[in-house]
């Protein structure tokens, strides 16, 4: 069962979080991060929910068709906009040189399993 969880609302947006079996994969990585790690991912997310998605391409980045990337040193969390405002971060990972394409692949595929689940 796949489904989303609302994590951050905001003036400008509201982030959700894909949701497998009802655990919540951006949740659960961010909660498994170092503290300093996390309150920088956690003040990322909360400005984007207040202020919209960054524009500077250090902090959020356009991968390919819909996959987007919130980005805070080599942490990286996966996401893309929805209708409306609204953004599903789909899961999260650790960074080590390029964005690998499983990691992307992964995230099409919540997302795909996402919409499948809506209708």
């Amino acid at each position: 069962m796949i489904g989303k969880k609302l994590i951050y609302e905001g003036s400008a947006c509201r982030l959700y979080g894909i949701t497998v079996r009802g655990r919540c994969l951006v949740r659960e990585f961010i909660e498994g991060l170092q503290e300093s790690d996390r309150n920088k991912v956690v003040a990322l997310l909360q400005r984007a929910a207040g202020y919209g998605s960054p524009r500077n391409e250090e902090k959020f980045k356009h991968l390919r068709d819909r996959i987007y990337e919130f980005k805070s040193y080599q942490v990286r969390i996966l996401c893309a906009f929805d209708m409306g405002k609204i953004i599903i971060l789909t899961h999260g990972f650790i960074k080590k040189g390029k964005t690998p394409q499983g990691e992307i692949q992964k995230a099409v595929g919540l997302l795909n399993r996402l919409r499948q689940q809506e209708e």
